[in-house]
């Protein structure tokens, strides 16, 4: 139950924000709204309260989903046909010229966007960034640390700097040397006091760090440019660098160790390991993330034995790898979050004015990234998620706190915003598009083909909400 009411709380306000932004733009050019409910009235289920003196109706949906706003003359999801004659009846939408439907149609997508901005804003001014603490968690093996940090080392000072975040070893390693990215050789070494908490003893290192250039990707930019990373061109091609010196900070999620797929012809399906699968234990060691099958399995070369539970049944099986892997691949959507692991950092008000301008835009190219990926086959299906996801995930951001529940609301705000903009017939998108298409050529699309594209564009978005649902209860169970 209380996953379902933070659930409620998170999509429904998103929803009634929207539908408040078609309702207000409505009624800021003249056009009449018929019924504006806190819910959805399917199949006119719903508790009607009172009609103002605008005859707006007002009244309570059966289902506490959002909320709904008819806007008068306008052929929409609800698929009822315009009871009006649009050349005598000002107050009918399409008595209102391109603009004007433009602005009726946008205001949903953009009070999704200001939404997403002032809880971002809250977030930022009242508790502050999410960071983590300065711990060592891992020491790459190839990097310029190993040998020298370990695991459990807290980082307290960075070229005589305090360090009270893992954003300030970032920043500091960054200020240091950061304008001699485009030649690596003038890279100097930096000093490094840690604290060794196994014995609280503090000791000071010299270490030479790498300088590592990726390609541009914003989200990922838009989160270190702030701590000193640059960009630029280098074989005509964007990239941005940053100092790095081979350390990991405490995870502040870790994927659980759940087969979504197992590859054909892979080992792991020689050895009968069905997909769905929770991985318990290799050659019986404890089993915790999907981190752990990958550091246990990167030097195995030999047989070895895996224990895992598949419908309630816990099998084991032996194994032998292939260059230390099986052939298997995790769910991106058994996520477990440490809430331990994050503490934030305080924020001037420029600074949180910036962040929560920008939080939306990350949202937003991760998103597309994310839909990228699934087009071009990088990413399956399984990436997807609808209801029972989001219920899942906003029973975990109200668990842990209401920064965390504040944010992802932010985010479902945002995705909302951008779903909706999408030129699809049933989408604001969709509407504004024939919208445009009518201003342009100055003809009035026919009532039937309108009433025609709205039948076909339900069935295809209710078809799509069942796959999603399907791949929901899929990654459920």
């Amino acid at each position: 139950m209380y996953t379902f009411l933070a659930f409620i709380s998170i999509f429904g306000g998103v929803v009634f924000i929207h539908e408040l932004g078609h309702f207000l733009a409505a009624r800021s050019v003249g056009v009449k709204v018929d019924r504006f409910y806190v819910g959805f009235d399917f199949f006119g289920l719903g508790l009607k309260l009172f009609t103002d003196s605008k005859g707006t109706q007002y009244g309570l949906g059966l289902f506490p989903l959002g909320g709904y706003c008819k806007i008068h003359g306008m052929v929409d999801e609800s698929l009822d046909l315009p009871n009006n004659n649009s050349s005598i009846d000002h107050t009918a939408f399409e008595s209102k010229n391109t603009i004007e439907k433009l602005w009726i149609l946008s205001a949903g997508v953009i009070m999704n966007f200001i939404l997403a901005i002032i809880l971002s804003f809250f977030i930022f001014s009242v508790y502050g960034k999410q960071d983590q603490l300065p711990i060592v968690h891992k020491v790459d093996i190839n990097g310029p640390s190993f040998g020298i940090l370990s695991s459990n080392y807290r980082i307290t000072r960075i070229n005589n700097n305090s360090v009270d975040h893992w954003s300030d070893i970032i920043r500091h390693l960054n200020l240091s040397n950061i304008n001699n990215a485009t030649n690596p050789q003038n890279i100097k070494p930096i000093n490094v006091e840690y604290l060794n908490i196994a014995n609280n003893q503090t000791s000071n290192v010299q270490i030479s760090p790498n300088l590592v250039e990726i390609d541009y990707y914003y989200p990922i930019y838009s989160q270190f440019k702030d701590l000193g990373a640059i960009d630029y061109v280098k074989d005509d091609k964007r990239v941005m660098a940053f100092i790095d010196i081979g350390i990991e900070p405490l995870p502040q999620a870790y994927l659980l160790p759940f087969i979504q797929e197992v590859i054909v012809d892979s080992p792991a399906e020689k050895a009968g390991i069905p997909s769905g699968s929770y991985i318990n234990k290799i050659n019986n060691i404890e089993i915790e993330s999907w981190d752990d099958i990958i550091n246990t399995l990167s030097n195995q070369t030999l047989e070895f034995m895996l224990e895992y539970e598949f419908d309630g049944e816990v099998n084991q099986v032996m194994v032998t790898p292939q260059d230390g892997k099986i052939g298997i691949k995790p769910s991106i959507n058994k996520v477990n979050i440490i809430p331990d692991n994050i503490i934030f950092k305080n924020m001037k008000l420029s600074e949180s004015i910036g962040a929560a301008f920008n939080k939306p835009m990350s949202d937003l190219s991760l998103q597309l990234w994310g839909f990228g990926q699934i087009i071009n086959g990088s990413m399956g299906f399984d990436g997807l998620g609808g209801p029972v996801k989001i219920t899942q995930e906003a029973g975990k951001a109200a668990k842990y706190g209401a920064p965390y529940f504040l944010a992802f609301m932010a985010t479902i705000s945002t995705i909302l915003g951008f779903m909706n903009i999408l030129p699809i017939p049933g989408l604001d998108g969709g509407h504004a598009l024939m919208t445009i298409i009518e201003g342009v050529s100055r003809r009035k699309i026919p009532i039937n083909i309108k009433m025609a594209i709205q039948s076909v564009a339900v069935i295809f978005l209710l078809g799509l909400t069942v796959l999603i649902l399907l791949n929901d209860l899929k990654n459920l169970l």
